[in-house]
């Protein structure tokens, strides 16, 4: 009997040991199924916003917010945050963080992935969506405009302006282009599940105006060094821009006598005045070092960049001054440097802007814009046959 009695004690003892191991681990299989689970803060910065800003009113720690500020600095400059950037957090359910990504309106296909290392330091890097390459032609005709043609025909503002941007050193698209002109190009799509995300690079470019035709092909040599050609190989990018910033009109001419509008006197007024709303954009037309920063006269707010080969240019009349524009400041072509205001003596805002070549005074629309490097000769051969393939594809857009 006393047997019989301690085998059922040791049973009643085997199943509450089994039911209690069953409850552990029911139990750790909650834990790990809630350590799992996680949460996805996602948002997009706002009007007036900085990422910090944007994170704070996300209800993230500003200890934290500090952390991930810190660890994205080798890879982006949250100060060129933008509205419409987006972002993602994601941690568990308990707040432990997880990964963060970063999506700028500048690049739909790229983003900024911050994770942990293996010794828990917060890390960056930058990563690219899985896209599919599709490669896209289109033509047009001008009516009216460059910009108009483009949105007719179907295009963002984004591929106008890299169109604009390729021909920059040839082309003035405020005053040059003409109805009947025509254009095409060829570049390169980024597609995901059938839907586009962005326009990528331009491979071949073509602006027909006044019979006259001009070609951009793309080229990128095993050195490394690309751009924009011409078919003969020249390179379609000079030491200047054509110029310094987008006008309205030109409201004076280069001239040893014109009669000043608030002094009363004839006067040599050796440059170009651009007119042009208050706060429009003054681009530097090449690269070169800031010699002078500061007022100067009737010129009002002034800025003086020295370049090579002996050139200098002068832009006065500024309403401000671009951030980081400073006396020894190195700026490059199509760098904003200022904004278009009317201090000094003048009647109304506009740039006045003037080109100095070996400490003369010269006409800068007159000025045959000195050419960079061309494709080397080592590369023709390659560049050639590139040319051809792109050549071709521009003349099936017509045949289409």
């Amino acid at each position: 009997m006393r047997k019989k009695i301690f085998f059922l004690f040791v049973f009643f003892l085997v199943i509450i040991a089994f039911l209690l191991i069953l409850r552990k681990v029911e139990h750790l299989h909650q834990e790990k199924l809630i350590s799992s689970m996680t949460e996805v803060v996602a948002g997009e910065i706002r009007k007036g916003e900085s990422l910090y800003l944007a994170l704070v009113r996300e209800g993230i720690p500003k200890d934290k917010i500090i952390l991930l500020e810190k660890a994205l600095k080798p890879v982006f400059d949250v100060r060129k945050s933008q509205i419409g950037d987006r972002y993602e957090l994601e941690r568990d359910l308990e707040g432990h963080f997880k990964n963060f990504k970063y999506y700028t309106t500048i690049s739909p296909i790229d983003f900024y992935l911050v994770e942990e290392d293996e010794h828990g330091k917060l890390v960056a890097k930058k990563e690219r969506l899985p896209v599919e390459k599709k490669i896209a032609r289109v033509e047009g005709k001008i009516e009216t405009s460059l910009y108009e043609a483009m949105i007719a025909i179907g295009q963002k503002p984004s591929l106008t302006m890299d169109f604009a941007d390729i021909f920059d050193w040839e082309i003035d698209f405020l005053t040059e282009p003409r109805p009947g002109d025509r254009f095409r190009l060829v570049w390169e799509e980024y597609w995901q599940d059938e839907k586009k995300l962005a326009d990528g690079r331009i491979f071949a470019a073509q602006y027909i105006n006044r019979h006259k035709t001009h070609t951009a092909i793309y080229f990128e040599d095993p050195e490394g060094h690309r751009g924009y050609f011409t078919e003969e190989g020249k390179s379609l990018r000079k030491q200047f821009l054509r110029s310094p910033l987008s006008y309205r009109r030109i409201s004076s001419y280069f001239s040893y006598r014109r009669f000043h509008p608030i002094l009363k006197v004839y006067r040599p007024h050796p440059g170009i005045d651009y007119a042009a709303p208050i706060g429009t954009p003054v681009r530097s037309i090449g690269d070169g070092r800031v010699v002078y920063k500061g007022r100067k006269g009737g010129f009002g707010r002034f800025v003086k960049i020295k370049h090579k080969r002996g050139y200098y240019t002068t832009y006065g009349h500024l309403r401000r001054y671009a951030r980081g524009i400073r006396v020894g400041a190195r700026v490059y072509q199509g760098q904003v440097i200022g904004y278009v205001g009317s201090s000094g003596l003048s009647t109304g805002p506009h740039l006045d802007f003037r080109i100095i070549k070996d400490g003369r005074y010269i006409n800068f629309l007159r000025l045959k814009l000195p050419p960079v490097k061309s494709v080397k000769k080592e590369h023709l051969e390659e560049f050639n046959r590139i040319k051809e393939a792109r050549l071709t594809q521009l003349e099936s857009i017509s045949s289409n």
